[in-house]
């Protein structure tokens, strides 16, 4: 049986395309944000999500750091996360290896991916969390725009720098 499962994972893996995109490391001069549900915040910073999911490549270098945005009900920055490996999967194998990982389950992961080729995830190493920055005072003070997409922060707010660099 063990043997089995064993080809099982390795028919996969020659069938379908197994990739961990091959970005260089992040020089730490940028961080990105992202905007993310609040549920999925709270399974990162309790560490059950330990891969943050999208459906297009987020072009996040390793050892780059990535500002959560939550999206309503909290409109705040109150977490960054610190990427490891990103992979380009398809939506099926993705499941099959991390699913333990994802922090989703399976209907609203196949929701997500629904009509999708690929499933992108990036690796969280480090989380760190502070004082929620609203989104008020980041407008005001950084000129933040919510992100539709996986974008660089044009001003980072000093809760967040600090995080980041002064721990």
């Amino acid at each position: 049986m063990l043997i089995i499962d064993v080809s099982c994972i390795v028919f996969r893996l020659n069938y379908k395309h197994f990739v961990f995109l091959d970005l260089p490391d992040d020089d730490g001069s940028t961080v990105k944000t992202l905007a993310i549900k609040t549920i999925y915040a709270d399974r990162i910073r309790q560490k059950t999500k330990t891969w943050e999911l999208r459906t297009y490549s987020p072009n996040v270098k390793p050892g780059g750091w990535l500002a959560l945005y939550e999206s309503s009900p909290t409109k705040a920055i109150q977490t960054v996360v610190q990427i490891g490996r990103t992979f380009k999967l398809d939506p099926d194998d993705a499941w099959f290896f991390y699913s333990d990982q994802f922090g989703i389950d399976f209907d609203d992961y196949f929701l997500y991916y629904r009509k999708r080729t690929f499933a992108f995830g990036m690796e969280i190493v480090d989380v760190r969390s502070f004082d929620p920055v609203p989104l008020h005072i980041l407008r005001e003070e950084c000129n933040f725009s919510v992100p539709q997409m996986c974008m660089t922060l044009k001003s980072i707010h000093q809760s967040i720098y600090n995080s980041i660099y002064n721990q």
